[in-house]
């Protein structure tokens, strides 16, 4: 909404020490964006070592302090490449922060609970994302579209102060760390008042099975000259279902909606604002529905009735552009669409990993998939002013194809993981692995491995 504040001073010039804008044409503006997805493919790579370098809960709080640099840079800028590294600099912050933030809500959740509380990650994005239009829309003016970035660096810095008081490091990661006391405690912790014994009990069993196969962490390079193919295709499947979380045109009707929207009412800038604001609070309300029947529904079925229907909703989309008079298909579509998208590819992405890859590859896999998602991000932001101009009322025909691959893919080709313990995984890979070593005498392995369990359960 500040778009055109920022770039072309339509918000007036207060007379301060710092420009009234940053002069610079749609392209140009498609290329400042896109420093924002740039650096969060980087992000996600740099997570892979911080999250197991820093765990989980520091390395999201040291993220908190790169968007406060980042937003700050961005808000004092002078230029359009100043302007471009403090979006890159959030950027990089948010790759980061969106790898670990996924994998700490899956690994401290029970297995029933983990679906809602994986959605709430996009609830509360989508709640900061229509905060943002919301202050974009009264705030789009010298000088206070600079502020925009203010109150993100704030907030970042509140962040960073409830997860330093309130919030405890992962009970699996502790574990790992061989850092029993504390796992211990954090799991009470997040177990308030519950009998935790057994739920630690098999948290450490799964840990003792993972030392005593010997299986060292899987990186990147190992999932992708497949040292283990049931590891390589899930982590195939993380990120097509990440990628999804981009591809199928949730960019064009986020970013770029207040002048799509304008362009085809007409230059209608009211219209089109509203309309925006409008898909922000439908939403924030979709993921609510996802939130509460995530475990009921189940993954796959979200992930086959959100991509159906963001199919349908690029359909009318195509229809009402091509009759402008028809302004209640156009808006059905721009609803339709991102209530769809909502309930599945907004929230699924954010929790897959840790269901279907062990830990010992989990920090691998899930930077490929946030790197996949982050991927898509700039594609899309930096092809769509393209597509728009060449393509025009046809222009969401690409994203109809695009999302209707993706049902069939999900169809096909993703299993189904509602309800599952994230240490299955890691069970079922440990015997892929193994399975080679074992030879004629896995039976009596297996029997060894199964007394030694047992004693360590009764120990």
């Amino acid at each position: 909404m500040p778009f055109s504040a920022i770039s072309q001073c339509t918000g007036g010039d207060s007379g301060s020490s710092l420009p009234a804008c940053l002069p610079m044409s749609e392209f140009s503006w498609g290329y400042t964006i896109a420093a924002y997805p740039i650096g969060g493919v980087v992000g996600s790579f740099v997570s892979m070592y911080s999250n197991v370098w820093f765990g989980r809960r520091h390395n999201i709080m040291i993220t908190c302090i790169l968007f406060i640099i980042g937003n700050v840079i961005s808000a004092v800028s002078i230029n359009v490449p100043m302007y471009s590294i403090g979006r890159a600099i959030v950027g990089i912050a948010a790759g980061m922060c969106g790898s670990s933030v996924s994998i700490y809500v899956s690994e401290i959740s029970t297995n029933k609970a983990r679906g809602a509380l994986g959605s709430l990650f996009e609830l509360f994005l989508n709640a900061g994302v229509l905060f943002t239009q919301v202050c974009g829309l009264y705030m789009s003016y010298d000088p206070l579209w600079r502020f925009l970035w203010g109150i993100s660096a704030i907030l970042a810095f509140l962040q960073m102060l409830c997860l330093f008081f309130f919030t405890v490091e992962c009970p699996r990661r502790l574990c790992a760390n061989k850092e029993y006391d504390r796992a211990a405690a954090a799991l009470q912790k997040l177990r308030s008042g519950a009998d935790v014994e057994e739920e630690f009990a098999a948290l450490l069993a799964a840990r003792q099975r993972e030392v005593e196969s010997a299986i060292p962490t899987m990186t990147i390079w190992d999932i992708l000259t497949v040292k283990n193919k049931h590891i390589t295709w899930h982590t195939i499947i993380i990120m097509v279902i990440q990628a999804y979380n981009q591809a199928g045109g949730i960019g064009p009707m986020s970013v770029y909606s207040v002048g799509f929207f304008t362009q085809i009412f007409d230059g209608n800038h009211k219209m089109a604002t509203s309309l925006s604001l409008a898909d922000g609070a439908v939403n924030t309300a979709a993921t609510l529905v996802s939130v509460m029947f995530v475990h009921k529904l189940g993954r796959k079925n979200l992930m086959m009735a959100s991509l159906l229907g963001c199919t349908l909703g690029c359909i009318l989309m195509v229809v009402g552009a091509h009759d402008t008079s028809k302004g209640g298909v156009i808006i059905a579509a721009a609803i339709i669409y991102i209530g769809f998208y909502s309930l599945g590819c907004g929230v699924i992405p954010w929790f897959i990993a840790p269901e279907l890859v062990p830990m010992h590859a989990l920090a691998s896999a899930s930077a490929l998939g946030s790197s996949a998602n982050w991927l898509f991000n700039f594609l899309i932001n930096i092809l769509w002013p393209y597509i728009s101009a060449n393509l025009g009322t046809n222009a969401f025909c690409v994203f109809i194809a695009i999302n209707f691959v993706g049902f069939l893919f999900v169809l096909f080709f993703m299993p189904e993981t509602t309800g599952k313990d994230l240490d299955e995984s890691d069970e079922k890979s440990s015997g892929e692995d193994n399975i080679a070593e074992s030879g004629a005498g896995s039976s009596h392995g297996d029997e060894k491995h199964e007394k030694k369990e047992v004693e360590y359960l009764e120990n």
